[in-house]
């Protein structure tokens, strides 16, 4: 699923969950998988895809560089 943001001409910024999303001459159209529409704006200012909020935590193995020449020590557990 993605997230859109689409915002309407009274200026309001609708955040929606989709699968996928069709622009025709009757409109915007956003689809969830199944087929099945879940918002369709006949008018709209702009629609852009919106920056997850996932968190992704770390799991056993995963690596401890930080990306910034630091490394960084893993938890010490059980002591």
């Amino acid at each position: 699923m993605t997230k859109y943001e689409v915002k309407t001409p009274d200026g309001v910024v609708h955040r929606i969950e989709a699968s996928t999303h069709v622009l025709d001459s009757n409109g915007l159209t956003l689809y969830v998988d199944g087929g099945k529409a879940v918002a369709i704006f006949s008018k709209f200012e702009w629609m852009r895809e919106a920056v997850a909020d996932t968190v992704v935590e770390a799991g056993p193995g995963a690596p401890t560089d930080t990306g910034a020449g630091e490394v960084v020590a893993p938890v010490a557990s059980g002591e």
